[in-house]
């Protein structure tokens, strides 16, 4: 392996010593980013104006101010999941309040949030081109603002529960395709292995919080575990302390053409086009990867948004017999068997995510040693592999749960990294990279429109759930996201195109010779 700061082709062509991404010359053999430079110093093949902001992006000023963004976008991204995973610990009491007791339609709950991430993945991508991701992401997290307020004010109204978690879905996929496009533009891409690595600590940190502090909050300021309202609420307080944060910090670097683009049309004269963002649908790899995600997302989905609920039914009949044991009456048992039912379901649920922490920020220094692109495809491989485990979750004796929980964070953690340095790898064009983020988010969304509530059906009725057949359908997700992403292995990648158009007046090099993007 080459210099380990930087992405490279394993049968690439470049000589050089000092670390660049060069564009690909007609003598490749292989297909990917030749690493050199020139005698001169000059990144082979690379415009000069190209060189100039490349030279830009790379300064330690601009990522010192990028690591700045990142935490700003981390702390937006953390709430903006939380809401997400608002549901699980109040999903029993969900469900007998608003569906009477059925499982399948609760679980719609946490699926509808995925129909806006599925209708808003592509706009996105377009909006983030026409208006900049900035202001792209402040309207993202103004709709989570606004889902939170119109979920808390409902009583009776199941419609105006789902409006607000429509709305709370726009907000999702907005963040997600705006925070990893902003990232690319603070790090090139032989450095953004990290930054991914730890803006991926926004999944499983807002996840375990939604897990642990739900019904503690609900019960801290009403008494009553069941009190969602009071929940919804707290998270929407602090959605809109995250529009504030990220109003204030994140900023999008401005290159030397944005700045001539700006001079010219304040000057009345025509501005020169750029390479067109609907070049990104047209890299098929990416679509396989992304539906290889979809499949292997629902396979963890299926456990960790059903434990929960899982962990409920589990304790509820003991808990209620020691209630009446201890003297209660049956109403207040039952009372006392909910509370603490939540609180433990809770933390319990929590414990992939908790374990998935180091574990995503030990993949992004993964991801920066092992940096050639036949070794992130064996990487990926690899999680494909670990993700068989989910299988097992509601098989094991429910005494190891905890510890089995806490190996699936593990996988998760690693996954999860993995998935997100993908995208600036696989999209040839770096303004293409917004319709790789759409495409992740596209199936992300397809992951969590489906799996939760077809869990919800297999498992049945609260009353007599069926949880052992959940692990039939969670393997044929698991095989069939294993084919997808090893098919997207063994095909030829790009080679990477860095816009010359960033500087203006520059031709952009060579198509790629594998993947037309």
């Amino acid at each position: 392996m080459e210099d380990s700061n930087s992405i490279t082709q394993d049968n690439s062509t470049g000589t050089g010593k000092g670390p660049g991404i060069a564009l690909g010359t007609e003598t490749d053999k292989g297909a990917g980013i030749a690493l050199g430079t020139s005698p001169e110093g000059t990144p082979a093949g690379m415009h000069p104006g190209l060189q100039k902001d490349r030279a830009v992006l790379s300064s330690p000023d601009l990522q010192r101010k990028g690591w700045i963004v990142l935490c700003a976008l981390l702390f937006a991204g953390i709430i903006v999941i939380m809401n997400q995973f608002k549901v699980p610990t109040f999903m029993g009491g969900l469900a007998f309040e608003f569906f009477e007791g059925d499982m399948g339609a609760t679980g719609w709950l946490m699926s509808i949030i995925a129909v806006a991430g599925v209708v808003t993945a592509f706009p996105a991508a377009f909006l983030i081109n026409r208006f900049g991701p900035r202001a792209v992401g402040m309207v993202g997290i103004g709709f989570m603002v606004a889902g939170c307020a119109v979920g808390a004010l409902t009583t009776d109204a199941v419609a105006q529960l789902f409006v607000g978690r429509i709305l709370e879905g726009i907000g999702v996929a907005l963040m997600g395709t705006v925070a990893t496009t902003i990232i690319s533009m603070y790090f090139p891409r032989e450095k953004a292995g990290l930054p991914m690595g730890i803006w991926n600590l926004w999944y499983v940190i807002g996840a375990s919080l939604a897990y642990n502090i739900g019904v503690p909050i609900a019960l801290a300021f009403s008494g009553d575990p069941h009190n969602w309202h009071v929940w919804w609420w707290f998270c929407d307080a602090l959605a809109l302390l995250a529009f504030i944060v990220f109003a204030l910090i994140v900023q999008k670097p401005r290159t030397s053409r944005d700045r001539q683009d700006a001079a010219r049309r304040r000057a009345g004269e025509a501005v020169a086009g750029r390479p067109s963002i609907v070049e990104g649908f047209k890299v098929w790899r990416m679509w396989v990867f992304g539906l290889g995600f979809c499949l292997v997302l629902g396979a963890s989905l299926c456990v960790f948004t059903w434990v929960p609920t899982y962990v409920q039914t589990h304790e509820m009949p003991g808990l209620i017999a020691q209630g009446i044991a201890s003297g209660l009456t049956p109403d207040a048992a039952e009372a006392f068997a909910a509370e603490a039912a939540g609180v433990k379901s809770g933390w319990m649920s929590a414990i992939p995510f908790l374990a998935a922490i180091p574990v995503s920020v030990a993949t992004g220094f993964l991801l920066k040693r092992f940096s050639t692109i036949k070794a992130r495809n064996v990487m990926v491989v690899i999680a494909s592999l670990l993700a068989f485990a989910y299988t097992f979750a509601f098989m094991v004796p429910y005494e190891f749960l905890p510890y089995y929980l806490a190996v699936l964070g593990l996988e998760s953690g690693y996954t999860s990294g993995v998935i997100w340095s993908m995208v600036p790898i696989t999209m040839p064009k770096r303004i293409t990279m917004p319709v790789g983020m759409a495409i992740i988010i596209f199936f992300q969304g397809m992951s969590n429109l489906l799996c939760t509530p077809v869990v919800g059906y297999v498992v049945g009725n609260l009353q007599d759930p069926q949880w052992g057949n959940v692990a039939p359908l969670v393997f044929c997700c698991v095989a069939a996201g294993m084919l997808c992403w090893i098919v997207y292995g063994l095909t030829r990648a790009p080679r990477f195109e860095e816009d010359a158009w960033e500087e203006g007046g520059g031709r952009p090099g060579p198509r790629p010779a594998g993947d037309r993007a």
